[in-house]
This record gives structure tokens, sequence and C-alpha cells, in this order.
């Protein structure tokens, strides 16, 4: 006589199979995982286990699996499942549960004539079991297979990255940064901290504003002369050092030769960094931030900071048909009381985040007095946000390993 106990969830099964006189159903249908258990340490000899994907408990189907073979390794297991998965039927098979059926497919009358074998294990039953072994094999061996290939391809892949580390300074193609943000970020100071922190390049800078704020930053007179031939580029230069040069736009009036001009004087530079001023006029901006490689957008993070940044990027993107790849922001004058980065980074989430830079109480005395204010952390803020800019085929690169290792998982 075949002893058999259920644990389906369902007294349903149970009182039916009862009515068969072959069986010796011990019990009442179980309700819950730890009532097997108990229930086959009392009764070592039971033949069938009846047992539902569902039936509740701490653990997962294939623990209690386990757990059920631990205690009777000869039991034939019947599990019901919900829905087909083929990797939960695989790791079912491993576990010598061979009789899988799902809700859907499955009724009474075929669990009844599943018990009613003499055999359980007959020929064709082992026949099948051992082809499903076979094919676990193969895509085991498919998958290690696939792993060797994928890691080949993950070295070659590293392997060109340092590659693109080495020979970065070479192949950087960023040219033209357009700094831009609403009114009274400070736009003109984080432009002058790029170009006095950027190593390594020359830099001219371009200060697109009536003011001309950047000529008092450098502590130098304002470029007076009115009447400047804009084919002559060299003569509108003011050489602040080695390194860094400066125009000022009031020297550039006419905004048809923007891009010309730009194109003229690029060569000879490494880095041109624009500070579009608030004050640009709006055709002005439009065409620079067209031609620019790199805009670094300076936000606030306050409420207004945000919906003023918005209401700015919305209309570059929307109305100018200003490529969004090439926006990149910085949060400008960061503090204990402004918006939490977590947030910052949700509603900015289809753009880069270059970085933060804290707020600092020096820069008065920087403006006024020219008295230093770059302390060890501003200054690591800065590096952080100029590698970020100039590390273009290096991030473009992390990103598409990434994709590449998702698709091949």
């Amino acid at each position: 006589m075949k002893k058999i106990i259920t644990a389906l969830g369902n007294p349903n099964l149970n009182e039916e199979l009862k009515k068969i006189q072959e069986y010796k159903i011990l019990g009442p249908d179980i309700q819950y995982q730890e009532g097997i258990l108990e229930k086959l340490e009392r009764n070592k000899d039971i033949d069938f286990l009846i047992l539902s994907e569902i039936i509740p408990g701490e653990i997962n189907i294939i623990e209690l699996i386990s757990k059920i073979k631990e205690i009777n390794e000869k039991i034939e297991i019947i599990i019901i499942l919900e829905e087909e998965k083929e990797e939960l039927k695989n790791r079912l098979i491993e576990k010598g549960v061979f009789n899988i059926f799902y809700n859907y497919k499955i009724t009474k009358e075929e669990i009844i004539k599943i018990i009613n074998k003499k055999e359980i294990n007959s020929k064709d039953e082992i026949k099948e079991e051992i082809e499903l072994l076979k094919k676990m094999l193969l895509e085991k061996n498919k998958k290690e297979t696939e792993n060797k290939k994928f890691k080949k391809i993950k070295n070659k892949i590293i392997s060109q990255k340092t590659k693109n580390k080495e020979n970065y300074k070479k192949e950087n193609k960023i040219k033209i940064i357009s700094v831009t943000g609403a009114n009274g970020v400070g736009k003109t100071m984080i432009s002058y901290m790029l170009a006095c922190q950027i190593k390594n390049k020359k830099i001219l800078l371009i200060d697109f504003s009536k003011e001309s704020h950047l000529n008092i930053l450098f502590g130098i007179k304002k470029y007076l002369n009115k009447k400047i031939d804009e084919t002559k580029i060299e003569n509108m230069i003011i050489k602040i050092n080695k390194k860094i040069h400066l125009i000022c736009t009031e020297e550039i009036k006419d905004e048809d030769k923007i891009n010309e001009t730009l194109n003229k004087i690029k060569e000879k530079y490494d880095v041109i960094i624009c500070d579009l001023n608030s004050s640009c006029k709006e055709i002005i901006l439009k065409k620079i931030l067209i031609n620019s490689d790199k805009i670094v957008f300076i936000a606030e993070a306050n409420l207004l900071g945000i919906k003023k940044s918005q209401e700015i990027l919305k209309k570059y993107i929307y109305f100018w048909k200003i490529k969004k790849e090439k926006i990149e922001i910085i949060f400008n004058k960061q503090n204990k009381n402004s918006i939490d980065r977590k947030i910052l980074n949700k509603i900015f989430s289809t753009f880069y985040i270059l970085g933060k830079i804290n707020y600092n109480l020096n820069y008065n005395l920087f403006i006024n007095k020219k008295i230093n204010f770059i302390d060890k952390k501003s200054k690591k803020e800065y590096e952080k946000i100029i590698k970020n800019i100039f590390c273009e085929k290096i991030r473009l690169f992390k990103m598409k390993e990434k994709i590449f290792i998702k698709n091949n998982k």
C-alpha cells in the first residue's frame, strides 16, 4: 500500500485519494512547510509527497526539497508549479524531482495515474530523465563556453580601456566648452576656476558679456580698443600668462561671424572656455552652444534654482534643438541646506552630473583682495569635475561595457 502525504494548501485532492483503497493517506492536507518536515520525521517510509510550489513557509521551494530529501531520499515528489519556469525546473531535476506539472496542465486523474504506476522509474521515464540530464549538461557546457568567450571579450575591453587612458591626451576631441546657466549661479567664477585648474593645456577664455567680469578676476584693465578687424583675431587676445589667454566679447559684435571666429582660433588652443553671461544676446548664445563640444550647465540646489534650470534646459533642448548629450550639470554653492544630492540626481536623471562645488565664504576675499581661497577640499572638487569633463571617451566606454555585460548575462 502506497503511503502518501499532500501539501497543496487545498484538501480536495487529499479527500479524493482517501477514497482509493490502494492508498494510505497519512493525515489531512498539510498547510505549511514545517508541517511536511514534521510529518516526514515521524514517518520515514512515506512513498509519495504531492507538493505545491506556493505552500507557505520561510524557505524557498528548492531549500524545502533539499530538507525533504535529507529526511527521506527515496520519497517520490510530485510538484505543481504556478507557471513554467525553465530555471526552476532545471534545479528541481538536479534535486531528483522529475514529476513536474503546472496548475493549468495537470488534473487529479493524471496525478492518480502517476501514483498507480507499478514502477515509477520505468525504462521510458529513466530514458526521459537521462535526456533531461544530458540537456542540462549541454546547457551548462554552453554557458561555460559563453562565459569563457565573454571573459575573453571583457579582457579585450579592459585592455582597450587601459590603452584609451594611455592615449587619452592625444585622442581628446573636446575643444570648446561653454559654461552657462541661470543668472547669478556663479558661471564666471567657475569659468575662471576651470581655466586656472586645468593642467597641461593652452586655454583661451572668451567672456561673452558686456561687463567683461573675467578681466576683473584676473586683475587686468578692460580691453578698450573700439574698432578691431575681427578677421585679425590675434589682435583681440589678452595674454594673461603662458597658459591662459582672454578675449572680451565687447570686441565680437557680429553674431554671423561667431562660428567663423571660433573655428579660426580653436586650432591655436587646446581648450576654449566660453563664459556665457545672462547679458549675452540669445542669438549669440544659441550659436555658441550649438558650436560647443560640451555645455557645462551650472545650477543651484534649491527650489528656485531647479525651476529656473529646468526652464532654461527645456528651451535649449526643445526650442533651440541643442543636443542633450552635450549638456552636463554642476551644482554650485552647495551647503547643508541644499536639496539632497540623491533627489537632485533623480530630478536631473537624464543628464550626466559632473559634480558639485560647495559654497565658499572666501570667494569675496578673493574678488576684493585677491586672497587665495582654494583649499584642499575645493581643489579636489574642481579636479574631479575637470576629470569628468575630459574623460568623455573613457566614460562612454564604461557605458558600452555596462551595456555589453548586461546583454550577455
